[in-house]
This record gives C-alpha cells, sequence and structure tokens, in this order.
C-alpha cells in the first residue's frame, strides 16, 4: 500500500495558494481556500482520498457555483 500525506502548515499553506490561484483563473470564482490536510492511499487498483479543506466565499459567488453545478 502506498501513502501520501500532506499536513504541515507549510505544505497546506502552499497548496492552498496554488488551488485558490488555479480556481480563480480557470474557473473564475474568488474562493478562499484553507486546506486542513490531504491523505491518499494506493492499494493495488483502488485510490482513497481524503480532504479536509475550508472554503470561504461570498453569496454571489456560492450561487454562481450551484448554478453551474446543476443546483
Amino acid at each position: 500500500m502506498d501513502e501520501m500525506k500532506i499536513e504541515s502548515k507549510f505544505m497546506t499553506g502552499l497548496v492552498s495558494r496554488i488551488a485558490g490561484k488555479a480556481i480563480r483563473d480557470r474557473l473564475g470564482y474568488n474562493v478562499n481556500i484553507q486546506l486542513n490536510g490531504l491523505r491518499t492511499a494506493i492499494l493495488e487498483d483502488r485510490t482513497h482520498v481524503h480532504l479536509d479543506i475550508d472554503l470561504e466565499l461570498t453569496k454571489e459567488e456560492l450561487n454562481k457555483l450551484m448554478k453551474s453545478i446543476g443546483f
């Protein structure tokens, strides 16, 4: 079984900034992201991913996001 954990403040902060910028640039949503932890486990042909994320966005951005995914 292969396993990866990202839980240090430095790495979670770095990934948070990269993800926030990617979402802004590619999807147009202004979202503040705080990644608290990421764990992946790979066993044979199955992968399990656990994300602990906090998002902060305006009500308008939330409505825009919900409409774009069909809610």
